[in-house]
């Protein structure tokens, strides 16, 4: 009996194992920047609420007289150290009778003026105030000419034909402007924080004026005292009675 051997049978090559998968990319996380508060900001807001009030005395000089509530023709405004910008407009004075109407006005800086002439006769509107001279030349019966007053201060305006005709324009300087009530007493409210001038303006009075700076406790007294006859007086600074 012959032997067979046993024949080998080939074997199946095991399979790899699978590799496992790639761990995912993990991004570091974002440091998380805590913003610093400013424990001076509260007062920074607040700072543009500041206001000032106080009470302006009107008197009377020698020969003149001062009427109950004439206070109410005066202006009181503040000018930061650093400067304001006054929004201007733009208003019309009247040459009427041989006199100006209004004989007293007060404007934002910047603003314009008409000047109309409502007599049957000429008038040339001129100033020669210094650092605000103008010549408007001569206007006939219903003509009109504009000037703009872009310095700040006190305008003499007079008219080169009739000598006795004049015209004190205030232009002013800021928005921080409040009149006058008819017992004294004024309130500027929406001021800036530091220094400044408060002005004092009635035109029948020298101009005053007291240095302060916001915020600031007490209330401001301030006297004039009249040493013009009473005019007719509109001021269109941007004040509320």
């Amino acid at each position: 009996m012959v032997m067979t051997a046993p024949v080998a049978t080939p074997m199946t090559p095991a399979t790899p194992a699978p590799a496992p998968p790639p761990a995912p990319h993990r991004t570091a996380p974002k440091a998380v920047v805590v913003k610093k508060v400013d424990a001076a900001a509260p007062a920074a807001v607040a700072s543009a609420s500041l206001q000032l009030s106080g009470h302006v005395d009107l008197r009377a000089a020698s020969g003149q007289q001062v009427a109950a509530g004439e206070q109410a023709d005066t202006l009181v405004y503040f000018v930061p150290a650093g400067g304001a910008h006054a929004k201007a407009g733009h208003y019309t004075i009247y040459t009427h009778n041989r006199d100006f109407n209004l004989e007293a006005m007060a404007i934002p800086q910047g603003s314009t003026v008409t000047f109309v002439n409502l007599d049957d006769v000429r008038h040339n509107v001129f100033s020669v105030t210094p650092g605000s001279t103008f010549d408007l030349g001569y206007q006939g019966s219903g003509e009109k000419a504009a000037h703009v007053f872009s310095r700040a201060g006190i305008v003499l305006v007079s008219c080169n034909v009739h000598h006795s005709m004049e015209l004190d324009l205030l232009v002013v300087p800021t928005p921080y402007v409040g009149k006058v009530a008819a017992d004294g007493s004024f309130i500027l409210r929406g001021l800036p924080a530091g220094a400044g001038m408060l002005h004092f303006w009635n035109p029948r009075a020298q101009p005053a004026s007291q240095s302060v700076t916001l915020p600031m406790s007490g209330a401001i007294r301030q006297q004039l005292t009249a040493i013009k006859p009473r005019m007719t007086t509109e001021l269109n600074a941007g004040a509320t009675p």
